[in-house]
């Protein structure tokens, strides 16, 4: 989304590279992430970058599956930082 901070780091596995990659993509945000189904992106993903190496379609799923469970605590007075999702 315009104007909104990429949270795509937050997630395990998705560093520098993944999160430019997802971002060429549309996917810029850990709530978008979580719509997107695992073949179709990493097909998307394949279509626009070629074969990326060590990227499968399982680690997709796992991105997603991720997002999908992602729990950010409700800000504090404190300003606690969100956390991980729950294993």
């Amino acid at each position: 989304m315009p104007g909104m901070e990429n949270d795509l780091w937050k997630l395990d596995g998705i560093g520098e590279k993944h999160t430019k990659m997802l971002e060429a993509i549309g996917v810029d945000s850990i709530k978008e992430l979580g719509h997107r189904r695992p073949d179709s992106l990493f097909k998307m993903i394949e279509e626009r970058h070629g074969k990326v190496v060590g990227l499968s379609e399982a680690t997709v799923t796992g991105w997603i599956d991720q997002a999908k469970s992602w729990k950010e605590e409700t800000s504090t007075a404190s300003g606690a930082a969100p956390s991980k999702p729950i294993k």
